[in-house]
């Protein structure tokens, strides 16, 4: 399902997999927390999850960060 993802969403869901913030996200991608929040809404959207700890899950699972 990750290939579904454009590169900056795979980023974002990369960053909060490993536990960083919306404001944190957007700082170090130089973007505004409000376009952070839309990739992140697009994101769940595309993946079907709710929550952070189910991106950190799928992140782990997919081997994009180690568990």
């Amino acid at each position: 399902p990750l290939e579904g993802l454009s590169e900056r969403e795979f980023e974002v869901f990369e960053k909060l997999a490993l536990g960083k913030s919306v404001s944190q996200i957007a700082e170090t991608l130089n973007l505004s927390p409000s376009t952070v929040g839309t990739h992140l809404y697009k994101l769940k959207q595309k993946l079907g999850l709710s929550n952070q700890a189910e991106i950190t899950l799928l992140a782990v699972r997919y081997g994009v960060i180690e568990p």
